[in-house]
């Protein structure tokens, strides 16, 4: 029987395209296997998985695999989904960028989009003695012009920037998504994307993202500092 739902990992890192990843990519999916995960999305640093090779990682674990990237870029971080080609020639001309991404019928997220104002901190702005910022006018930002949603849920984010980033997904109307940003095992699924609906191809997944047939879900997560 087919599941109503299904739970992904929408932002993990692997050694092989992230030099900052603790994990093989084999130990990444055995991870989300044991945790009763659905699917994951591989979303390395700057770097595209071949969709074959994915596919062959599929059928070996039992569970759905899919590429993104997670591009560095003038305006912060973003993931990219339903796009299989090097994108980083683009990082500094966002209009060329989501132009390109459309026209591949792929979609964009804005990744832990207030890092910089949380910095991983356990302490509020205000304790850090740092001017407190609406998220009103952190919504004004230039990269919320050219994503199609944001991350709300992040492994490796404070509690405080959680929160900024749930109240920015209301003010912006757009439905946030969940996603560990795993670099070692124990993080897998900590933040994960539950789907309405059955998810059994990327495409349906970029799909199921851009109608919002979608909630984001924290499992793990301190109150603080989550982990690695």
């Amino acid at each position: 029987m087919k599941k109503s739902s299904m739970e992904f990992d929408l932002h993990t890192h692997s050694s092989q395209g992230s030099a900052c990843s603790r994990m093989h990519i084999w130990d990444l999916i055995q991870a989300a296997c044991q945790k009763g995960l659905d699917g994951v999305c591989i979303t390395d640093h700057d770097y595209c998985w071949d969709p074959g090779d994915l596919a062959k990682l599929h059928r070996e674990s039992g569970i759905q695999v899919y590429g993104g990237v997670e591009l560095s870029t003038s305006v912060g971080e973003i993931l990219v989904y339903g796009v299989h080609q090097p994108l980083l020639h683009l990082r500094d001309d966002l209009a060329k960028l989501t132009l390109l991404v459309r026209e591949l019928g792929g979609l964009m997220v804005a990744a832990h989009p207030f890092r910089t104002d949380f910095a991983l901190s356990a302490f509020s702005r205000e304790e850090r003695g740092l001017e407190p910022i609406e998220v009103e006018e952190m919504c004004r930002r230039p990269v919320f012009d050219f994503v199609d949603t944001l991350e709300v849920y992040n492994g490796r984010s404070s509690w405080q920037e959680i929160q900024a980033a749930r109240k920015a997904a209301v003010v912006l109307g757009r439905k946030g998504t969940g996603g560990s940003d795993a670099h070692s095992v124990l993080s897998v699924g900590s933040c994960v994307t539950v789907f309405d609906n059955p998810v059994e191809s990327e495409i349906q997944l970029v799909a199921q993202l851009r109608k919002g047939r979608f909630q984001a879900k924290k499992k793990e997560v301190s109150q603080h500092v989550l982990g690695m």
